[in-house]
């Protein structure tokens, strides 16, 4: 329906169905109609052929008569009908049909004034950014611009400026331009470093140690990426550089230049929970001690009775050697025993070791009894007759008042993609000891 019937075909549009609706969207909100100082005929003579048909089963000849009876004679359709007609090809159509429009739009002809059509160039440009294409003025008609659309470099998500320090969604959005660009330029170990990590900002507070011609002042700031504790030690100086390079010229174009330098620092660890008689179970220290100091202890229990097994994931050790893990994404720590009943003195759990087999993971399963009495990851003893005198047996562990919180445990690892449980099930057969020995 354009004007051009010998047009080449259209490549596949760039600017996608978001940016149209969100460029629509503010056309509505604006004071002045989108035909400006002409009326909607003229407006749209010039850009598409209105004495074609209307369509196939019309009552009207022309696309001009169909728009003359129902937006002038009976005046039915709202103002912003022409954004939904699909005959003018805005919603869907070519990229350059709706550049093609814009730019008519704030014509020194169309709009009431320049400083009005540069209001809306600016936007229209915010908008059409992160699609990749502008409108810039190529020659003037009585002093007054006259654009015409550009295609430039995407600029990724939107960040509406001003960017302060307390804007963490926007934050947000540049550590994804950050990442964004690091992938494309293939660099793999910053990208995993980002991709848990949270970025803010701070003022320096003299930390940075500035070196003369450098541009520091009181007023410099600092960015600060905190990662997972257990990737820090992965961000080795030149990781660092690679992504500091890509976030300084990000904050430089959204007027950030105040921010000079970049810190890469751990998370903090959950606070632990304590139940209401901890002081009964504060007999033995939590940690161990050596030669009268405490060591720090991060516990690697998961509680099956309060914990979230959504929270769980597999994950592979950054040291090239083959072993997998189970990791508390909410807690942010390494699991290896599911806690199935804790009470005051002993607790009972369920040692879980994932090993993996070509491209799937099996577990190995542990039951044990911890002593907890006693410093550390030590088992609990019991005694039981012997034939001739009664014995210590450490970790002799009876599941039939926990069975159901051990199969919570089973159920979570049967539904673990990628991951592979043995599929039979043993059965003993009955007979005498020294058959059933035979069978252990």
């Amino acid at each position: 329906m354009t004007s051009s019937d010998t047009a080449p075909a259209h490549a596949q549009p760039s600017i996608t169905t978001v940016t149209r609706h969100d460029i629509f969207s503010y056309l509505r909100g604006i004071s002045s109609p989108w035909w400006g100082k002409l009326d909607e005929v003229t407006f749209l003579e010039d850009l598409y052929d209105l004495d074609r048909p209307a369509s196939e089963n019309g009552r009207l000849p022309t696309v001009r008569a169909d728009i003359q009876q129902h937006w002038i004679n009976n005046y039915d359709l709202d103002d912003d009908w022409i954004f939904e007609d699909s005959r003018l090809e805005l919603s869907d159509g070519p990229d350059e049909v709706l550049l093609a429009f814009l730019a008519r739009m704030v014509h020194p002809e169309v709009a009431a004034s320049a400083e009005e059509a540069m209001k809306q160039v600016e936007e229209l440009n915010r908008l059409l950014a992160p699609d990749g294409w502008g409108l810039r003025s190529y020659e003037f008609l009585s002093g007054r611009p006259i654009y015409t659309p550009v295609r430039l470099p995407p600029t990724g998500p939107l960040v509406p400026l001003p960017l302060n320090d307390d804007d963490t969604g926007k934050l947000d959005l540049v550590l994804g331009q950050t990442y964004s660009l690091l992938d494309c330029a293939g660099e793999e170990t910053a990208c995993d470093l980002l991709r848990t990590a949270v970025l803010t900002l701070r003022r320096d507070g003299g930390f940075f140690n500035p070196v003369p011609g450098d541009g520091w002042t009181a007023d410099t700031y600092e960015a600060v990426l905190t990662v997972e504790r257990e990737l820090h030690p992965t961000c080795a100086p030149e990781t660092k550089e690679t992504i500091w390079r890509t976030l300084e010229s990000l904050l430089s174009q959204l007027g950030r230049t105040e921010v000079q330098d970049l810190v890469v620092e751990g998370d903090t660890r959950p606070l632990p929970h304590i139940p209401p008689d901890w002081r009964a179970q504060a007999t033995a220290p939590a940690t161990p001690i050596v030669r009268g100091l405490r060591l720090p202890f991060t516990t690697t229990e998961f509680d099956v009775t309060r914990a979230d097994f959504a929270n769980l994931e597999i994950r592979a050790s950054h040291d090239n050697s083959g072993f997998h893990y189970l990791y508390d994404t909410r807690a942010r720590r390494m699991i290896t025993d599911f806690v199935l009943d804790d009470r005051p003195q002993v607790a009972t759990l369920c040692s879980v070791t994932i090993i993996k087999k070509g491209s799937t993971f099996t577990p190995r399963i542990k039951l044990w009894k911890k002593d907890k009495k006693k410093a550390g990851e030590i088992p609990a003893t019991q005694m039981v007759p012997d034939t001739v005198a009664t014995r210590a047996v450490k970790a002799l562990v009876d599941t039939g008042d926990v069975h159901e919180n051990f199969w919570k445990v089973i159920n979570f690892l049967r539904g673990c993609a990628g991951l592979s449980t043995p599929g039979g099930s043993l059965q003993l057969v009955a007979g005498d000891e020294a058959q059933l020995t035979q069978l252990c």
